[in-house]
């Protein structure tokens, strides 16, 4: 009798089921073919296939309609997303004096903003309540699991670099050992071109998770340090003061207090001097070039006033025994 009643009971499931499951009703004409034999059977049938209910919602019902304009708002707002930030950021901002960097990170919540109001339209044209959002949220996080962790934590981080912004775009920075510029920073990753041309894509939780030295912040000037050593016996004076005027002429030097030249150590072979200066670089390139200038400077300067950059020295010591063996080997 208790088998008999479990299956009673399931085969009335299996009915209600079945009856409250949606259905889609065909128009007639479109079953036979009779809808095409004329422009107004076309239309009815469009008609029809527009306003055919495809599912409910809490109730609500969900037609063709309401599914094909909430898509194409979906689209076209994606469109305008992009045409909105894009005009706004690249040619808004600048005339108003808003530096790449804060253009950039505007430009990008701009974007995403709009973003989010054409879903919340969309689906408030398909009459999708929130409540079934939220179930297939729950839904979607429980089918990505720990896959999307990484790609939620490196969007998030992204906003956090837009809105606190510790780097900017145009920044000379070390990001793990490599140095470059910032040259772009996405939702997902952070782009930085290196001195020797190549792009690395730094995901934006590194970036947050580890140091990273901005040579841009607080100011946008670094401390250049070039070395320089004169040989022993040269007017230390002389030297200090021909360095001076070669690091106080180039164009590129910031007029600051920590500008200096030092004499930091007696070497094995030379006196070694050293000059510090402060520079306004727009990239890598431009501060390397700088020190390259210098030590060209340098050099023909000390050749005009002829002090030595001397060679490094060694002393060879031979050892006797070396040479006594070999003099008691017979010939």
């Amino acid at each position: 009798m208790m088998i008999q009643e479990v299956q009673q009971e399931a085969q009335q499931a299996a009915q209600q089921a079945a009856q409250d499951a949606p259905t889609i009703e065909l128009a007639p004409g479109l079953v036979d073919g009779s809808a095409f034999k004329s422009a107004d059977g076309v239309m009815e049938m469009v008609n029809t296939v527009w306003n055919t209910q495809l599912f409910s919602l809490n109730d609500q019902p969900i037609t063709v309609s309401q599914l094909v304009i909430a898509f194409l708002v979906l689209i076209i707002g994606i469109f305008l997303a992009r045409l909105i930030s894009a005009r706004i950021g690249k040619r808004v901002l600048p005339r108003m004096n808003v530096n790449a960097g804060a253009a950039s990170a505007i430009q990008t919540i701009l974007y995403y903003t709009i973003l989010l109001l054409t879903v919340l339209v969309s689906l408030q044209i398909a009459e999708v309540p929130l409540t079934a959002l939220a179930f297939f949220g729950g839904a979607i996080a429980l089918g990505f699991g720990f896959g999307s962790q990484n790609v939620i934590n490196n969007f998030i981080s992204g906003l956090i670099l837009l809105i606190e912004r510790p780097i900017r775009i145009g920044d000379l920075v070390t990001i793990n050992d490599q140095q470059g510029v910032i040259a772009a920073i996405g939702a997902r990753a952070t782009k930085l071109e290196s001195y020797m041309g190549s792009t690395f894509v730094v995901p934006n939780s590194i970036i947050l998770e580890n140091s990273v030295t901005n040579w841009n912040m607080p100011t946008s000037s670094i401390k250049s340090i070039v070395g320089v050593g004169a040989a022993y016996g040269s007017d230390t004076a002389k030297v200090r003061s021909l360095l001076e005027e070669v690091m106080n002429n180039h164009p590129l030097v910031s007029t600051s207090s920590e500008n200096t030249v030092m004499f930091v150590n007696f070497g094995d072979s030379s006196l070694d001097f050293e000059i510090h200066c402060r520079i306004h670089p727009k990239n890598v390139q431009e501060a390397k070039t700088f020190e390259s200038d210098l030590r060209f400077k340098i050099d023909e300067v000390f050749r005009e006033h002829e002090i030595e950059i001397p060679f490094p020295q060694r002393d060879l010591h031979v050892k006797s025994g070396l040479a006594a063996s070999n003099a008691a080997k017979p010939d």
